[in-house]
């Protein structure tokens, strides 16, 4: 894992750093039970970047908030395991389709809130 301000960085968080927060934070036993931590993190970290969040990096605070949401979102895909959803399921004379989970913590983007903008179209005549 390539930590920020590092060239070609992955993280915005150290696994040490992140270790950290969760241990200030309730129901996080599945962040401290996981082998992939560091996976976890950079999985987070490129999720996160598909978002349009405007920080700089070089104030604190907004440095602080994109790292506690990298943490929200690291323990929100090993909670969900987004990427194994299913469809539907199909048992004869009954047919359960789960509803697809939201792709982003609702927590890490609470807290990217401030730091986020909406695409916008520009229509012309």
């Amino acid at each position: 894992m390539i930590v920020y301000p590092t060239d070609n960085y992955n993280s915005f968080i150290s696994l040490g750093d992140a270790n950290l927060y969760f241990v200030n934070r309730l129901y996080s036993d599945e962040f401290f039970n996981a082998d992939d931590r560091e996976v976890a993190l950079i999985t987070a970290f490129r999720s996160l970047n598909e978002l349009d969040i405007t920080i700089d990096p070089t104030v604190a605070a907004e440095l602080q908030a994109v790292k506690d949401a990298q943490c929200e979102q690291a323990l929100y895909e090993l909670k969900m395991d987004l990427d194994q959803q299913f469809d539907s399921l199909a048992i004869p004379d009954l047919k359960v389709t789960k509803k697809e989970m939201p792709r982003y913590s609702e927590r890490a983007l609470a807290i990217l809130r401030p730091y986020m903008s909406a695409r916008t179209v520009t229509v012309t005549r």
